[in-house]
């Protein structure tokens, strides 16, 4: 990942609020980075940070002893956020409010010589120079969604380097009902880029055949997703792979300090080792807000901007169990029906995320005067700005009972409808 001036590191010492100090830091145009307090000293120092916030919620003597190693080294200025106590004879600023935003800043910037430099502004004049620095002349293939992510990165990199960049649109059978077809005229009329698209319907589906474990099917996801760009590279001779990977993708991916990784996002967890070619990843510093904002200074319309994002996996990470083109097709027409309800209603541009999920759980029902046993389908919508913490959405009961009549009276399979209110964290936004 590329070095960003006037970094300071967020070193997390059992902090449960660390994201969100980070994202309120990052809003005062100052750029954080969390980082585990196991991290390893070079990895840390290759970052070349201006500055060090040591952040916990109690004193754990085992992480303390790590949190003193890290700050025995020739470091630039230190402070310590919340448990104070757990850092003795550490030289460091004390901050006493663990979750007060404003002494962060001001050490930032007083003590830091932080300027307030990160503006989207100068990312997308800096990202352009460092795409054009890494590609030169050749070529880039762009694996394209059709979501925010994937979308601003094609405009990021197409600013940079024009026709060198070709998009690559891949059907996996996985999208949402009417998905190819509306992105690849979105594209054709907004912007003047090679297009590729790619009916890979049956590839996906076949290895996916009797996967049930979420880890294993978001890394069959990855592992075809690589491969069919590798096809595509091979065709237009690219030596890159862009791709719209963002900051929670990776924080989601990693683990921390011995604790497994919440879950493998295609573009992360799903790289193979013997990669064949560099990736482009621009946005990959950047929360979900931070890339919006990158778009709408690129000129990207709303239609693409303000659509709720989709996962990259897509349905697939929405389809608890093991996914057979008949269940998919359930949760394709239930996903649909909740999309055009809330447009009707005009509640989609009041809620981050609504999507329908399938539940592969039989119940008990009755339809046309009989018993039936059917799946479930779930409804979660949630709101939230950088995908690193939701709020479940309190959606109106009015329209929960249509989605609900619908469902179950225009699909066939489907005799139970259930809301989703939790929020992130405990539960991801995704089920799998």
């Amino acid at each position: 990942m590329k070095v960003t001036p006037e970094t300071v590191v967020l070193v997390d010492c059992n902090c449960n609020e660390i994201q969100k100090i980070a994202r309120a830091v990052r809003s005062a145009k100052v750029y954080t980075m969390v980082m585990p307090c196991s991290v390893p000293l070079e990895r840390l120092q290759a970052e070349k940070p201006v500055g060090i916030i040591f952040c916990a919620d109690n004193n754990d003597p085992e992480l303390a002893a790590k949190a003193a190693g890290i700050a025995a080294l020739d470091l630039p200025k230190i402070a310590v956020n919340g448990a104070a106590s757990m850092f003795p004879g550490i030289p460091a600023v004390q901050l006493e409010n663990a979750t007060a935003v404003e002494p962060l800043v001001k050490f930032c910037f007083d003590q830091c010589g932080c300027t307030g430099k990160w503006t989207m502004e100068n990312f997308i004049e800096e990202a352009v120079a460092d795409i054009r620095a890494q590609v030169g002349d050749q070529t880039v293939v762009l694996g394209l969604s059709g979501g925010v992510d994937s979308s601003v990165v094609a405009a990021l990199i197409h600013k940079a380097i024009g026709k060198q960049l070709t998009c690559v649109f891949v059907n996996h059978g996985l999208l949402r009902k009417n998905e190819p077809e509306n992105v690849q005229k979105i594209f054709t009329e907004t912007f003047d880029m090679n297009l590729v698209y790619i009916d890979a319907t049956d590839r996906f589906l076949d290895k996916l055949a009797g996967v049930d474990e979420p880890e294993r099917k978001r890394k069959i996801i990855g592992k075809e997703f690589i491969e069919v760009f590798a096809d595509a590279a091979r065709e237009v001779n690219a030596p890159f792979l862009g791709q719209g990977t963002i900051y929670p993708d990776i924080l989601e991916s990693i683990s921390f300090d011995g604790k497994p990784a919440i879950k493998s996002h295609h573009n992360v967890g799903g790289l193979p080792p013997d990669l064949k070619f560099k990736l482009v990843e621009p946005v990959e510093r950047l929360f979900k807000d931070e890339v919006r904002q990158v778009g709408r200074l690129l000129g990207l319309p709303s239609i693409m901007l303000d659509r709720h994002p989709f996962p990259g996996p897509s349905l697939g990470v929405r389809h608890v169990g093991a996914i057979s083109r008949d269940t998919l097709a359930v949760l394709r027409e239930a996903d649909n029906i909740v999309t055009e309800e809330l447009l009707k209603s005009g509640w989609y541009a009041k809620t981050w995320q609504t999507f329908a999920i399938f539940v592969p759980v039989k119940t008990t029902g009755i339809r046309d005067g009989g018993r039936s046993y059917d799946n479930v389908i779930a409804i979660r919508s949630i709101n939230s700005v950088d995908a690193v913490t939701a709020e479940v959405v309190e959606l109106p009961w009015d329209l929960l009972f249509t989605m609900s009549k619908r469902i179950v009276s225009e699909v066939k399979g489907v005799n139970r409808v259930v809301y989703d209110i939790t929020q992130k964290p405990p539960a991801t936004i995704e089920w799998e």
